[in-house]
């Protein structure tokens, strides 16, 4: 089984070059032709659900693509985008001209919580525990792909954990782009996951060419573990 993981559509906020986090900004005019775009180039028969994130923008990019497909969407919690306090909403280049450390540790420090959100190892553990129930719910169903309608900041995240595979990313996923995840399993039912497409058109992963290079699989148990969670959240 292959997840496909998208990012959703554009906002406002994308647009204007905004830190977004779990703000609930929906899709803009843009937004919405990128995610009828996606829904229209994805073949129905080859996908066996499609799951979203809660935030509006994340939903409604899948709701296009499952009533395309014509199969359930599902939202879970965990596939949120990185709660990042009281960024939200901020100029990313004012911000990055008057707090160029915090940036660089925003995004180069997966232990920093900026104040009052979550530490990129705690968003990573919570994403990749949501991708572990997609992936045992997918084992027990068909064996056909799952489309994932989440966020940009989580999916760098899960893309440096992982790395090997693939090209590392040298910046965010597009809007409307996606990144292909093969599975594996464990002799003792554990899921594995390996990144083997990057910043592409998520019909290309219906049938993804042959990977360049070996696939190195880490377990979405060691990417969720206990100690990474809720913990490392900076009070307001």
């Amino acid at each position: 089984m292959r997840i496909v993981l998208l990012r959703h559509g554009e906002t406002a906020y994308n647009a204007a070059d905004r830190f977004q986090g779990q703000a609930d900004v929906p899709l803009n005019e843009t937004g919405i032709r990128q995610a009828q775009e996606v829904a229209r180039s994805l073949t129905p028969d080859n996908w066996g659900s499609v799951y979203s994130s809660s935030l509006s923008r994340a939903a409604q990019t899948a709701a296009y693509a499952a009533g395309r497909l014509d199969v359930p969407h599902l939202r879970l919690d965990g596939l949120r985008e990185r709660h990042l306090g009281t960024l939200d909403g901020l100029d990313r280049t004012e911000f990055a001209h008057l707090h160029p450390g915090a940036l660089r540790s925003l995004v180069a420090a997966p232990g920093y919580a900026p104040p009052g959100g979550e530490s990129g190892h705690a968003a990573r553990a919570r994403f990749c525990a949501a991708l572990r129930e997609i992936a045992e719910a997918g084992r027990r169903g068909t064996s056909r792909p799952v489309l994932v309608v989440t966020h940009g900041g989580v999916l760098n995240l899960l893309a440096r954990a992982l790395g090997g595979g693939a090209d590392a990313p040298d910046g965010m996923v597009g809007n409307g782009r996606a990144l292909c995840l093969a599975t594996a399993w464990t002799a003792d039912g554990r899921p594995r996951v390996a990144l083997r497409q990057w910043d592409v058109a998520p019909h290309e992963c219906e049938h993804p060419p042959p990977p360049f290079r070996p696939l190195t699989f880490v377990g979405l148990d060691e990417l969720s573990a206990d100690a990474l969670t809720t913990k490392e959240v900076t009070p307001t």
